[in-house]
């Protein structure tokens, strides 16, 4: 599990976007991708803060917790799914929710290779 403290100073950048093929329909807003230490994009599916139920039940993904404030999505915290319930994996969460993150974003069937790349790119 990997955390960081969410900046105002942190821009959009080429870190993650919204799919392109989804921009004008609805399903825009379930979608986003990040891209990985290696250059790789990893599509996500977005989960709202309300979902993190539905997200605890999930095995085998990694689970990026989002800030997202209109347009603008800035990562702070990278976690195994299976983690999610664990005491550590609460901790990560409870601290997530206080630097407002509001969206979970899951990438399914994940090994732990792409969890530390997605972790070294999207929190340094």
């Amino acid at each position: 599990m990997h955390a960081r403290e969410a900046s105002a100073d942190d821009a959009p950048s080429a870190r993650g976007q919204e799919l392109a093929s989804l921009a004008s329909c609805d399903l825009r807003d379930r979608f986003y991708s990040w891209r990985g230490a290696s250059g790789q994009r990893y599509v996500c599916s977005i989960f709202r803060l309300d979902e993190e139920s539905v997200v605890a039940e999930f095995s085998q993904a990694v689970v990026i917790g989002v800030v997202r404030e209109g347009a603008t999505r800035r990562p702070v915290c990278v976690l195994r799914s299976r983690d999610f319930e664990t005491d550590d994996g609460r901790a990560v969460r409870d601290d997530a929710r206080k630097l407002g993150v509001n969206e979970w974003h899951v990438r399914f069937g994940a090994r732990d290779d792409i969890m530390l790349g997605l972790a070294a790119a999207l929190l340094n």
